[in-house]
């Protein structure tokens, strides 16, 4: 998968795949969270959350909001975190390593689910990413970054103090939506995006200035019956598409920055 750089930006990493719904979840909740336990994350946590469930009334979508309880399992040092709901299961990272490495825990805890409650099927598969693109001293951000994801900034008067480019686009099954904000202060996160309390690399969070925070999101949806092996590939397709994505967004500049240190 290619060379590791020795500073990589990415401090955010979220694998997800939603299964069919296993409304009696609670019932195997002991034994799901003593696997777990036994396989590295001790951490367990219950929150509920509202979301919006979208229904169909008189040919109209109707989003409705609800509460729905979901459980948490974290390492002890707070860097990786799996979380269970009743038709999903997801790995949080701050702590990325490498794509072998993240996608292996994410294939064992998944595993170690249908071990438990037999799953049937998966209808998404999905990856994410996010970087924080922050210029050395005396750089300059431009220097990061492709010219198709600037903005208009540098053609405007004044202080710049946001901007924000989307591309929404389809390689063979893979959907890949990647987005670039850049804009003053310290290190954020999209509004869909919980870190709740995981611990972050504290080298990101010392920065305060102009950056960029790159959100590259890929994934692949349908049914299919579930099995390992073909998860495993769907979520390599995808890694491949988000690598290529990436590369596309920043500059030849940015990777020896990054290699650097």
């Amino acid at each position: 998968m290619g060379t590791p750089l020795k500073s990589p930006p990415v401090y955010f990493t979220l694998v997800q795949v939603r299964f069919n719904s296993i409304l009696k979840l609670a019932e195997y909740l002991p034994s799901v969270q003593d696997e777990m336990r036994k396989s590295g994350f001790p951490d367990f946590v219950t929150r509920k959350e509202m979301v919006l469930q979208l229904t169909q009334q008189d040919g109209q979508t109707i989003p409705t909001p609800m509460t729905t309880e979901r459980f948490f399992f974290g390492t002890a040092d707070k860097k990786h975190s799996f979380a269970l709901g009743t038709d999903f299961l997801s790995l949080q990272s701050t702590e990325y390593g490498t794509y072998e490495e993240f996608s292996a825990m994410f294939l064992r805890g998944l595993a170690l689910v249908h071990q438990i409650v037999q799953l049937d099927f998966t209808e998404r598969v999905g990856l994410r990413y996010l970087d924080h693109v922050a210029p050395k001293d005396h750089d300059d951000l431009d220097k990061y970054l492709a010219t198709e994801v600037r903005g208009l900034s540098s053609r405007l008067k004044g202080k710049p103090l946001h901007s924000f480019t989307e591309t929404l686009h389809e390689v063979g099954d893979v959907q890949l939506v990647s987005r670039v904000v850049i804009q003053d202060g310290g290190l954020s996160f999209p509004p869909d995006v919980q870190p709740g309390a995981m611990e972050l690399n504290p080298r990101f969070l010392s920065y305060t200035g102009r950056h960029a925070v790159i959100d590259t999101d890929g994934s692949i949806g349908g049914r299919a019956v579930f099995e390992a092996d073909g998860i495993n590939k769907k979520l390599n397709a995808i890694h491949d598409v988000i690598s290529i994505a990436f590369r596309a967004v920043v500059t030849e500049h940015a990777y020896s920055v990054w290699n650097e240190e």
